[in-house]
């Protein structure tokens, strides 16, 4: 993305408060946890379809690989474009979960906030639903979150 495309999410985060960390999901087509999954889903559609002359004995048969394949490329392209439209954002105030797509998050930053880091990913308790997923660089959203919880005292 360039920069132009890169500051759609400003627009949303009040002039008041100040970016202290931003930071975008991995951006590859497969993420890091999930990519050995996607890999043997490949991998036995590959099978199925070199297997298919022995199998696939009608049309119908054919017709279900297709739809197979089909949906697995869907969802794969569906997730990557989600990561793609995704910032997180910490501020003086807030943690942001910013989104092209949904509707985007917040939660107050406070001295009783607490959050744990879950392999590439970062955690927040009081709100489960928000997590920082697949970040490239979790140890740098770890101490802007230290950072922000640390003024707010």
């Amino acid at each position: 993305m360039t920069a132009v495309d890169d500051d759609w999410w400003r627009s949303q985060i009040p002039e008041k408060e100040q970016v202290i960390w931003s930071g975008r999901p991995y951006q590859g087509y497969f993420p890091p946890r999930l990519g050995w999954g996607y890999r043997i889903m490949i991998a036995c559609l590959t099978l199925g379809w070199l297997a298919s002359p022995w199998f696939a004995e009608t049309v119908r048969d054919y017709w279900k690989l297709v739809g197979c394949t089909i949906f697995l490329a869907f969802f794969v392209w569906w997730e990557r474009l989600i990561r793609t439209r995704r910032v997180y954002v910490v501020t003086s105030r807030n943690v942001w979960w910013l989104s092209e797509i949904f509707k985007s998050r917040r939660l107050p930053i406070h001295r009783n906030l607490k959050f744990y880091r879950n392999g590439r990913n970062i955690v927040f308790y009081h709100l489960r639903f928000l997590v920082f997923e697949y970040l490239p660089d979790p140890d740098a959203a770890m101490a802007a979150l230290t950072k922000a919880r640390e003024a707010q005292t």
